[in-house]
Formats: C-alpha cells, sequence, structure tokens
C-alpha cells in the first residue's frame, strides 16, 4: 500500500487525531505503510516527536502553509528534501487538505544509468538546512569519533540509533536498480563511532551481462554539495541470487555525522 492510500484510510477509521500519537507508527506497520520506502518510517517518527505533526492538525490553508511546514521540518532535521516533502504531503492528502495525489520516485527524473551528475536541488531548502545543526530524535548529530568514545554506553547507543536514522533518510540513488539490473535492493547504513558502513542486501541475479562484477559507488556530500568521502565495492562476483554486502567510509573523511548531508549511490559495469 502507497503511504498516502495508508494514511487516509487510517485517517477515515481512527480519526485525524490518531496521527499525533507515537504508537501510530505501529499501525502504519500494520497496513504496510512503508513499502516503498523504511525511510518513512523514519521521518514520521520524527515530525511527531518534534511536534510537527500537532502543526499539521491545524493547518487552516495547506497551499499557505506547505512550503512553511516543509522547509522548517527539513532545515531543523536535515532529512533530505524529497523523502520529506514526499512524507509531509502524504499526511497533508490523508488529513483531506489536499486532492493532489503525491507522487515519489527513488531515483531523480535527470538522472542515468551508470554515470554521477550534478542533479538539481531546491536552492531554499539547502539555504535553509546549511547551516542547522542536524537533529534526530532530540539528538545533535555533531560528536566527533573521540566525543563519541567519552559519551556512556547508553548515550552511545541513542547516538548510534539516530545517526543511523539519519543516515538511511538522506541515501540517493541514481538510478532504478530494479529495472537496470533486475535485482531488488535492500540498503541500511550503520554507524559505530569511527566510520559509516552502506549495506547492501542485493536479491536476484543481476539481469545484465557483464564480465567480471558490477560496481557499486558510495559518494558523500556536504551541505555545499561538494564530495567529502567516496568508496565503491564489487557486487556481483559469484553471480548468486542472494548477496549481501558492505563498504566503510572512516570519520576522518567526514569528521562528523551532521556534515554528511546527502549519500549517494550509483552503478557501472566493472
Amino acid at each position: 500500500m502507497k503511504l498516502y492510500e495508508a494514511i487516509k484510510t487510517i485517517v477515515q477509521e481512527f480519526g485525524k487525531e490518531i496521527v499525533t500519537n507515537a504508537k501510530v507508527i505501529n499501525v502504519f506497520s500494520d497496513y504496510n505503510a512503508f513499502e516503498e520506502s523504511k525511510t518513512f518510517k523514519i521521518i514520521l517518527k520524527n515530525l511527531i516527536a518534534e511536534g510537527y505533526m500537532d502543526q499539521l492538525m491545524y493547518v487552516r490553508d495547506w497551499a499557505n502553509s506547505q512550503d512553511h511546514i516543509i522547509n522548517n521540518f527539513i532545515a531543523a532535521t536535515s532529512f533530505n528534501e524529497a523523502n520529506a516533502s514526499y512524507v509531509i504531503n502524504c499526511l497533508a492528502y490523508g488529513l483531506g487538505y489536499t486532492q493532489t495525489v503525491p507522487a515519489y520516485s527513488q531515483c531523480a527524473p535527470t538522472q542515468q544509468t551508470g554515470t554521477l551528475s550534478t542533479p538539481n536541488y531546491n536552492t531554499r531548502a539547502q539555504s535553509s538546512s546549511k547551516n542547522a545543526p542536524t537533529t534526530v530524535q532530540g539528538i545533535k548529530l555533531d560528536k566527533t569519533e573521540s566525543q563519541f568514545d567519552n559519551l556512556s554506553e547508553t548515550a552511545q547507543r541513542k547516538y548510534k540509533e539516530a545517526a543511523e536514522s539519519y543516515l538511511e533518510s538522506i541515501v540517493e540513488f541514481k538510478s532504478d536498480f530494479e529495472k537496470d539490473l533486475g535485482i531488488k535492493l535492500q540498503t541500511t547504513v550503520g554507524y559505530d563511532g569511527s566510520r559509516v558502513t552502506p549495506r547492501f542486501e542485493i536479491t536476484g541475479k543481476i539481469k545484465i551481462k557483464y564480465d567480471y562484477s558490477i560496481k557499486f559507488f558510495i559518494i558523500l556530500y556536504d551541505s555545499s554539495n561538494r564530495v567529502i568521502a567516496n568508496d565503491y565495492i564489487y557486487v556481483g562476483t559469484k553471480r548468486k541470487a542472494f548477496e549481501v554486502c558492505e563498504s566503510h567510509i572512516y570519520s576522518s573523511d567526514f569528521h562528523k555525522v551532521c556534515n554528511i548531508k546527502r549519500i549517494v549511490i550509483y552503478w557501472e559495469e566493472n
């Protein structure tokens, strides 16, 4: 079920107020609302935790409120603009504020398979979030590796969870991997204080012909859209129908999690 369909159904069954309750995330899961992307679950949790759901309950004119709410949320959290905008627009649709059905695409329409081009970004959102601290679940992701090491075990765990939630929310794909390669790709991003670890769970055999392997490239950008780190991994060397692989990018490259504003993933034939 699409996210906007699930929200509309849940609101019709339980009333608008349910979206302000943290337990609604479990209801969304029951309705398979996160089939498009599990990132939406993370964004919804933060919308509730940061009080944006309460704001949405009192909207009178969505056309005039839309940009303000979306831009403020992105500035406060640094979530990927496309993902955050889609989730908030789904809420507006489900709450009956608009009849426009939201559209979600995993990759940008101007991007081409196997190439990394400079994408077009909404400069308004960039400028509003450029200098803002990245905060997720009330935690500022501004710790260096040594500062993370000095945290208590409980604080480290909470920081790690917040960092991983944020990092997974800013992943972007340069192509439709399922369409182009014939695979299903499940991506997670780990963090342990010293490194960021993108992990790829690949289901299905790669359908295109290749000699040795496919290369997955991982590019990290800062708030000025500059590359601050990159890595690649070889995929498909054993030509199996299921594969899990990962990459490691160390904190010496990005210094703090809050310095990472985008994680871009694309592929090339090796």
